[in-house]
C-alpha cells in the first residue's frame, strides 16, 4: 500500500501537530529573547534635553506626537477645527518638520481629522527621524514585536496550506482523511488569530532611562500646573512643560486646555468588528464518503491512518 507523500498518516499527523505549536513557540523565545536583551543595563544618556514632541513619542507614540502638535497649532491659531471636526490650515505652514507635516496635511482634499493625519504621518519620515534620533540617544528601543507578529502569520499561513495540499492529495488519493480535518480547522483559526494580531499598531518601547527622564519632565510639568498657570509657558532644561502641547505631550488630547476642542479633536472610537463565526460543521472520520476510518482496511489504526 502505497502512502500519500510516502508518509503515513499517522506519522504525517504526529508531523502536523508539531508543526501546528511551532509558530507560537518560535515567537514566544522571539520575545523572551528580545526583552532579556532590552533588561541589559544601559549607560547614562547624555545629550540635550527632549523636545515636547519628544516627550510625546516616549508617552505615547507617533499618534502623540500628531496630536500634540495639532493641540499647538491649534493653540497658535495655525490650525482650526470646523464643525464637521476638520482640520483647516489658517496661517503659514510652520518651520518645524513634524507641524510641517501636520499642517500640509490640514489641506483641502486630504482627510484631515485627527485619525486621519495621525494614519497619514505614522510612518512618515519626519516621524522615523525623531525615533531614530531618540534611539540614537538611549531613550528608546526598536520595537521588535510587530516583526515578531508577522513572521508568526506567516509561519501558520505557510502551515495551513501546507495541510490544505496535504488534504487535497490525499482525497485524490482515496485516502482518509477525517483526523485531518479538524487539525486543519485549528491551523485555519490560529492563521485568524495571527493575522489579527499582526496588524495590531506597534507602540514605543522607551528605555529605563527613557522612562526616567519622561517622570521627571511629567513631574516639573505637574508642578508648573499646580502653580495656578497651566496654560502658561515654562522651561526646564530648554523643554517646554507648560502650554497646550506639554499638556497634551503628558496627557494626550484630553488634556488639551479648552474641553470643547478636546472633544473636537478626540477621534471617535473604532469598533473592532471581529466577530469570528463559529467554525460548526465538525469532520468526523465516519463522514467521508466511501473510507470510513472504523471501517476495516481503512482504519487510523492501520496502514493508511486518516492524515491521507
Amino acid at each position: 500500500m502505497e502512502y500519500t507523500w510516502g508518509i503515513p498518516g499517522p506519522t504525517f499527523l504526529a508531523i502536523y501537530a508539531v508543526l501546528l505549536v511551532f509558530p507560537l513557540v518560535a515567537g514566544l523565545v522571539w520575545t523572551i529573547v528580545v526583552k532579556l536583551g532590552h533588561k541589559a543595563p544601559s549607560a547614562t544618556v547624555t545629550g540635550p534635553q527632549p523636545t515636547v514632541y519628544e516627550f510625546a513619542y516616549l508617552a505615547g507614540g507617533p499618534d502623540r506626537v500628531v496630536d500634540t502638535a495639532i493641540a499647538a497649532l491649534v493653540d497658535r491659531g495655525i490650525l482650526r477645527v470646523s464643525s464637521s471636526k476638520q482640520l483647516q490650515l489658517t496661517g503659514p505652514e510652520p518651520a518645524d518638520p513634524i507641524e510641517n507635516a501636520v499642517a500640509k496635511g490640514a489641506r483641502p482634499g486630504y482627510n484631515a481629522t485627527t485619525r486621519g493625519i495621525r494614519d497619514r504621518l505614522r510612518l512618515s519620515g519626519p516621524m522615523q527621524a525623531l525615533a531614530k534620533d531618540l534611539e540614537a540617544r538611549g531613550l528608546v528601543v526598536v520595537d521588535q514585536a510587530p516583526r515578531i507578529r508577522q513572521v508568526v502569520y506567516f509561519l501558520y499561513l505557510a502551515v495551513l496550506v501546507f495541510g490544505v495540499v496535504r488534504l487535497i492529495a490525499g482525497i485524490a488519493g482515496d485516502r482518509p482523511v477525517g483526523f485531518l480535518i479538524p487539525m486543519l480547522i485549528v491551523a485555519g483559526v490560529a492563521t485568524l488569530i495571527a493575522r489579527v494580531v499582526k496588524n495590531k499598531r506597534p507602540g514605543p518601547r522607551p528605555t529605563g532611562e527613557g522612562d526616567r527622564v519622561l517622570h521627571k519632565a511629567r513631574s516639573a510639568h505637574g508642578r508648573e500646573r499646580k502653580r495656578g498657570i497651566p496654560n502658561g509657558p515654562g522651561y526646564v532644561g530648554g523643554a517646554v512643560l507648560g502650554g497646550a502641547a506639554a499638556a497634551v505631550a503628558f496627557g494626550g488630547l484630553a488634556s488639551y486646555p479648552d474641553e470643547e476642542l478636546s472633544a473636537a479633536l478626540i477621534p471617535p472610537p473604532v469598533s473592532s468588528g471581529f466577530g469570528g463565526g463559529s467554525s460548526g460543521g465538525g469532520s468526523s472520520c465516519s463522514s467521508s464518503s466511501g473510507s470510513s476510518c472504523s471501517s476495516g482496511g481503512s482504519s487510523c489504526g492501520g496502514g493508511g491512518g486518516c492524515g491521507g
